[in-house]
C-alpha cells in the first residue's frame, strides 16, 4: 500500500538543487525526547543487568556499590585525578594495601599494618580495622553512622 502523494511539492535548495523532504510524510512518529527517554532506559536497565550478572568477578566493588546510580557517577566525574585514583584503587582493590602488593608477591604478609589482625583490604580499612575506628568516627559524619550503619 502506498501513501497518498501529498498536493504540496518538495522544497527544491536553490544553492544545491536538492529536493528536501516532502512535508507530508515524517520521517519518523516518534519525537526526540521519547526516544531519548527510551534509549537512556535501555542503557540504564543494560548497564544494571550486566553489574547483576558479572558473579563472583569484582568481588570488591560489589561489596562498596550494590547498583549504578547516576548520582554517583555524576560525583565522581567532578573528582580530580587524585581523587579519582583513590576512590578507584579503594573500590577495585587495585592500591597499595597491603592484600593486594601481597597477591602481586611483593609482600609476605597480607595482615593489616595498624591492627594486624585482619587482611588489610579496603573493607577492613574502611569498616572493620579496630585501629582506625577514632579516625573513622571523627572523620565520617555521626549522620552516616546513625542512618547508614546502625539502621537509625
Amino acid at each position: 500500500m502506498r501513501p497518498k502523494q501529498c498536493a504540496v511539492k518538495a522544497k527544491i535548495h536553490p544553492r544545491t538543487g536538492h529536493q528536501g523532504q516532502s512535508p507530508c510524510f515524517p520521517t519518523l512518529g516518534v519525537s526526540r525526547r521519547d526516544l531519548q527517554m527510551r534509549l537512556g532506559r535501555w542503557l540504564v536497565n543494560r548497564h544494571e543487568a550486566q553489574w547483576r550478572g558479572l558473579g563472583d568477578t569484582q568481588r570488591q566493588a560489589h561489596e562498596f556499590i550494590s547498583e549504578p546510580s547516576l548520582g554517583t557517577r555524576a560525583k565522581f566525574m567532578t573528582f580530580n585525578r587524585t581523587q579519582s585514583r583513590a576512590v578507584t584503587g579503594l573500590t577495585t582493590g587495585h592500591n597499595t594495601l597491603r592484600r593486594h602488593l601481597h597477591l602481586l608477591g611483593l609482600l609476605d604478609s597480607h595482615l593489616c599494618r595498624k591492627c594486624g589482625v585482619g587482611e588489610e583490604t579496603s573493607a577492613h580499612i574502611l569498616c572493620e580495622c579496630e585501629a582506625l575506628a577514632s579516625f573513622r568516627h571523627a572523620y565520617w559524619a555521626p549522620s552516616f553512622w546513625s542512618q547508614r550503619i546502625l539502621g537509625v
